[in-house]
């Protein structure tokens, strides 16, 4: 995940976006903090709007599938990418953008 400072109008709603829709681990010695990829995840209170990135294992179906079982709406079209990889687009509960990038489907 990139960048791994996320604004948030809500901390405490920006926490439990990213905590139950993505299911990052809480700092096990901080159960107040998110950790992605070994660093945590800093949300700060602010109006300011960014794009993060994310990258998982995931193929296409499996990640639709799982932002419809969390309510969440793609913005447009997956984009392609490089060595058949997918970019979908997701705002999380601070409107912020969150490129998902997974694999194409077999």
């Amino acid at each position: 995940m990139r960048p791994k400072i996320i604004p948030a109008r809500d901390v405490k709603r920006a926490y439990r976006f990213y905590r139950d829709v993505f299911d990052f681990l809480r700092d096990p010695i901080d159960q107040t903090t998110l950790i992605v990829d070994g660093s945590p995840i800093q949300f700060i209170e602010s109006d300011e709007k960014i794009e993060t990135e994310i990258i998982v294992r995931d193929h296409l179906h499996e990640i639709q599938e799982h932002l419809a079982n969390n309510f969440l709406v793609e913005q447009g079209k997956p984009e392609h990418r490089f060595n058949k990889k997918i970019a979908l687009r997701i705002q999380d509960s601070e409107g912020n953008t969150v490129i998902i990038e997974g694999n194409e489907d077999r």
